[in-house]
C-alpha cells in the first residue's frame, strides 16, 4: 500500500474512530485498520443495496397524508403540532415525506417517514449506516432489525441523542430521531411500535 493511502487512512481512522492519542503509531495503526474494514463493510452493503434498488423503476409515491396516517401516537410525549407532509414530482421522479415532533418536557423525539420510490442515490447515505458497526467511548451503531425489516441504530452515549432507521420494501425509510434527554428505550420503543406491514402495503 502506498504511503499516502495509509496516511490518509490513518487520519479517516483518527477522525472517524476519535481514538485519543491517536498520534501514538500502535494506535494510528489500529485505527486505520479498523476504518479500511468499515470502508469494505459499507462498500459491500451500498453495492447490494443500490443493485436491489437498481432493477426497480420509480412510479406513484405513497402520497404524504397516506404516510402521515402511519405516524405513532407516543407514549409518554405529546405531538407538537400537526404533521409536516410534502410530495415532490421532479423530472417525473415522485417522493414524499411525512414526519411529526413529540415532547416530553425538553425531551424530543422526531419520527419520519419517507418514500423515497426506488430513486437512486437519495437512500446511499443511509445504506451506509446500515451496513457499518462502530463502537466508542462516545458511540454505538450497528445493523438491527425491526419487525422483519433490516435497519440500524446510531446511540450517542454521552448526549442521550441517536437515531434509528428502519428499510421498507428497499422504498421507504422510518427515521426515529431522540434527543434531549430521551432514552435509547425511548427510540427503539417508538421505532418498534411502527405499523411496518401498512406502510408495506401501501407502497407496492
Amino acid at each position: 500500500m502506498k504511503s499516502n493511502q495509509i496516511t490518509a487512512l490513518v487520519l479517516a481512522g483518527c477522525f472517524v474512530i476519535g481514538i485519543s492519542g491517536c498520534s501514538k503509531k500502535d494506535e494510528a495503526q489500529k485505527a486505520a485498520e479498523e476504518t479500511a474494514k468499515s470502508m469494505q463493510q459499507m462498500a459491500t452493503g451500498t453495492n447490494a443495496s443500490a443493485s436491489a434498488t437498481s432493477n426497480k423503476t420509480p412510479g406513484v409515491a405513497v402520497p404524504a397524508k397516506t404516510l402521515a396516517g402511519f405516524l405513532p401516537s407516543v407514549s409518554g410525549y405529546t405531538a407538537k403540532g400537526e404533521p409536516e407532509t410534502m410530495e415532490m414530482d421532479m423530472n417525473g421522479a415522485k417522493y414524499s415525506h411525512a414526519s411529526q415532533t413529540y415532547e416530553n418536557g425538553d425531551k424530543r423525539i422526531k419520527v419520519s417517514i419517507l418514500d423515497y420510490n426506488y430513486i437512486t442515490g437519495l437512500s446511499a447515505a443511509y445504506s451506509m449506516m446500515m451496513n457499518m458497526s462502530l463502537e466508542t467511548n462516545d458511540e454505538s451503531m450497528h445493523s438491527e432489525k425491526f419487525s422483519g425489516n433490516p435497519g440500524w441504530v446510531d446511540w450517542k452515549k454521552n448526549s442521550n441523542q441517536g437515531t434509528v432507521g428502519v428499510v421498507v420494501g428497499d422504498r421507504v425509510y422510518v427515521i426515529v430521531e431522540a434527543e434531549h434527554g430521551a432514552t435509547l428505550d425511548d427510540l427503539k420503543s417508538v421505532a418498534g411500535a411502527i405499523n411496518y406491514s401498512g406502510i408495506a402495503s401501501a407502497a407496492k
